[in-house]
């Protein structure tokens, strides 16, 4: 299949529903005039040696220039060109990046100004708020001069490099915070690995990554061993191949192959992806991290790991449910934001002087926030990882006495029920412990197996409850998580009960009558559950439920597939229980 034929693909469920809708010619996000106080300058030149010079765009306010004020900055890095924005008339119809005429915004639609690119600050708010405000092309990108690179510890280095020259402009005093979206997190963990070798010198005081990827290999392109077949090949033809500055066979070069062809030239976790994986250790500068239970198929699992990882003395955790930027964009988030600048950049004493570490929203359905409140610590203070066993057709609280097993072909999946009595919530990771056969059917003898599992809540009446998912999908279930059982090796350094951690660099292979253990991350979430309601285990061949632009590649799949349970195997679903009195301050 050609690449033009997968990027439509998979992507036109989501172009159909725009043009059903008519998204494309009424984009879902309100863009306003930005107050004209903003002086904007364009395509300054950022040099950073080794014959590299980067540009930005810079974002002052007119009154505090002409008085020759500095400010701190608000910062964002990205490749995805910093003139498409609608005040210079290049993105479409002269209106908002064309991101929001495609991608459907759950939870209401975002606002912001004519100035904003793609996923990045809105100076509109950062410049009256009494920051400076730069966007800054990475290396090989837009008109920024350099060799491109894609989530490098190199393309970090050179993002601190700007952060470093931009410290030292008469325009900016000194203190730099990171802000932004998806690449524009990713891209400051890497800024802040690189800061860490200045210690208390950086002129980078603090981060704040809503919602990214922390390991490109795990999270996002082979997840437990199995490929995303579809993303990268929408992203590298939709966001990034038209804002390359040099050409694609020279980024080829570099990396090995384009994005969507990686895993044909890295399948297994290596020296490569490992470049690209963050070293949290490294990550010592404060840090408000997003991570919502809303993106499982791309950046939950990633944003959660760096807020449990990060070396960072003082850093917070967001959850949310909603869609990612009318989050990101919403009076709240904004509000929230800027007092962690107002407090690290600024010096200024606010709530951020006691506020406790993790803002947990949980959902009963996708409409319905059951609460929000503070906790202090992830996994929750007082959880209770409670194993719910399975058995022919239930999850149930006791190992079954004797082994038994359920079986499914290539057009069927298995499902594992529990009601719950008293109220009952699960906020944090989640695991699964399966005992796994591949069965020969007819003449088709499997040696390896993908497994794809879901978690569904049930209402009093049996059926399915909804929540918002991975780029605008409304449909989503609780949770997911997938396995390729030739790669169930775990990495027991990392790996906790609860939170298992797939290595991904051996391959094992089933022999028929092989019965293997294998442990399955699902994505953290927060879910409320009324007495009467349900929770339904489901374990299929396929996705089952589908998150446009996004692909899981089981084409290995044969035979069938055989769960074991009970006796010797104890095969379960680890959940998160809190209880009912935990402490817990309101939002």
């Amino acid at each position: 299949m050609s690449e033009t034929l997968k990027t439509v693909q998979a992507a036109w469920p989501m172009l159909r529903r725009a043009i059903r809708s008519g998204q494309l010619f009424r984009p879902q996000c309100k863009v306003v005039e930005p107050d004209p106080d903003i002086l904007c300058k364009y395509d300054v030149d950022v040099p950073i040696g080794a014959g590299k010079v980067l540009t930005c765009n810079v974002f002052r306010s007119k009154t505090r220039a002409t008085d020759a004020i500095s400010d701190p900055v608000v910062m964002c890095a990205h490749p995805y060109n910093n003139h498409l924005i609608p005040v210079l008339k290049k993105t479409p119809l002269g209106g908002p990046p064309q991101q929001y005429r495609l991608i459907p915004q759950a939870g209401g639609e975002p606002e912001f100004s004519t100035l904003t690119s793609w996923e990045s600050p809105d100076p509109n708010f950062w410049v009256p708020a009494g920051y400076t405000l730069v966007n800054l092309n990475l290396t090989g990108y837009a008109n920024s001069v350099g060799d491109a690179e894609i989530m490098s510890h190199q393309q970090g280095e050179d993002y601190y490099a700007a952060i470093r020259w931009v410290a030292e402009q008469d325009w900016c005093d000194g203190n730099v915070g990171l802000s932004g979206v998806s690449y524009l997190a990713i891209s400051k963990y890497h800024a802040a690995m690189a800061a860490s070798a200045d210690g208390d010198t950086s002129p980078l005081k603090c981060i704040s990554p809503w919602e990214g990827v922390s390991d490109l290999y795990r999270d996002l392109a082979c997840r437990g061993g199995v490929e995303d077949s579809t993303f990268l090949n929408f992203w590298w033809h939709t966001e990034v191949k038209e804002a390359l500055n040099n050409r694609s066979e020279d980024l080829a070069a570099r990396e090995g192959a384009l994005p969507q062809h990686l895993l044909d030239v890295h399948p297994l976790f290596n020296a490569y992806w490992a470049e690209k994986t963050v070293d949290f250790s490294k990550v010592t500068t404060p840090m408000l991290v997003c991570a919502s239970f809303s993106d499982h198929e791309l950046h939950t699992p990633g944003s959660i790991r760096a807020f449990e990882e990060a070396a960072a003395e003082r850093k917070w955790l967001y959850t949310h449910r909603t869609g990612k930027w009318v989050s990101f964009y919403s009076d709240e988030v904004k509000a929230l934001l800027r007092d962690f600048m107002d407090h690290h950049l600024k010096g200024m004493s606010n709530r951020f002087d006691e506020l406790k570490p993790v803002r947990l929203e949980t959902r009963s359905s996708r409409d319905a926030v059951h609460g929000v409140r503070f906790e202090t610590s992830w996994p929750l203070p007082g959880t209770e990882f409670r194993k719910l066993f399975l058995s022919a057709d239930r999850l149930v609280s006791e190992l079954p006495e004797h082994a038994g097993e359920v079986s499914y072909g290539m057009d069927g999946s298995v499902a594992f029920d529990i009601t719950f009595a008293e109220d009952t919530e699960l906020s944090g990771p989640m695991a699964l412990h399966l005992w796994v056969e591949a069965r020969a059917e007819g003449a088709t003898v499997p040696d390896d197996m993908i497994l794809c599992c879901f978690l569904d809540k049930r209402d009093r009446q049996g059926q399915s409850v909804r929540f918002n998912g991975s780029v605008g999908s409304t449909d989503d279930m609780i949770t997911r998580g997938y396995i390729r059982v030739s790669r169930r090796a775990l990495d027991t350094a990392r790996s906790s009960e609860w939170r298992p951690v797939a290595r991904g660099d051996s391959v094992e292979k089933l022999a028929p009558g092989d019965i293997v253990q294998v442990d399955i991350a699902l994505c953290p979430a927060s879910t409320f559950f009324a007495a009467g309601e349900g929770l339904r285990l489901i374990v299929s061949p396929t996705e089952i439920v589908h998150a446009p632009i996004f692909g899981k590649d089981a084409s290995l799949n044969a035979g069938r597939h055989v769960l074991h349970f009970g006796g010797r195997f104890d095969a379960h679903l680890l959940v998160p229980v809190i209880p009912a009195d935990g402490d817990t301050t309101p939002a």
